[in-house]
């Protein structure tokens, strides 16, 4: 696909609504590979903000090995055009969406179709201290990325925790496909032993007893 085609799709997948778009954390993992979770919307590629941050850390989007989505909502996945031609590693239930294939085949084409699709559909061993663990809820792919540190693992949930709030009062959001899954997703997270959680869209947390009771 030429970078012509490529924004021809683009244009035609979000149009003059991308900028409408809410974002969401979108995290780098150094380690035996460069991983990137969920680059985040669209505009985050189209206004050269990632492009931005990786060249404060003096990298490209050519030095990334890995691309994960959490699930393929735009919110999280708009921006993987930028690493295309890179492997990416998302629950094969996201990719047999109904509203992906169906409703909006744009954005499968220029966000999913132009990366190396490497389906998942169970828990994965990505590196020595990186995991992947099914947590669905918010949808039915959604998955978690669990990274192993000298001072306790990292859970970066995607939309498996939408804040530590809902993770302390143990409670679903009414943006979850399925909020029994959701809330069993929930307790596995917390079966982890988690140091610190990166939520989908709010700031990452300590799952230390003291803090979760002043938030």
């Amino acid at each position: 696909m030429t970078s012509y085609d490529l924004d021809r799709l683009l244009d035609r997948s979000f149009g003059s609504s991308w900028l409408k778009v809410g974002s969401c954390n979108t995290v780098l993992i150094e380690g035996e590979d460069r991983i990137i979770v969920d680059p985040g919307a669209p505009e985050v590629g189209l206004q050269q903000v990632l492009n931005e941050r990786l060249k404060e850390l003096k990298l490209t989007p050519s030095d990334i090995d890995l691309v994960v989505n959490t699930h393929l909502h735009a919110n999280h996945a708009g921006s993987n055009f930028l690493f295309r031609g890179k492997k990416l590693m998302v629950h094969e239930k996201e990719l047999q969406s109904s509203d992906l294939l169906h409703s909006w085949p744009e954005f499968f084409e220029a966000c999913v179709k132009t990366l190396k699709i490497q389906p998942i559909s169970g828990d994965t061993k990505v590196s020595e201290d990186v995991s992947i663990v099914t947590t669905p809820g918010h949808t039915a792919g959604s998955i978690s990325v669990v990274v192993r540190t000298p001072t306790g693992s990292t859970v970066i949930a995607g939309d498996a925790v939408s804040s530590a709030d809902e993770y302390r009062k143990r409670k679903s959001p009414g943006s979850a496909e399925d909020k029994q899954a959701y809330l069993s997703s929930l307790e596995r997270i917390r079966s982890l032993n988690p140091r610190t959680i990166i939520p989908g869209h709010d700031i990452a947390f300590s799952t230390s007893a003291a803090i979760l009771d002043d938030l």
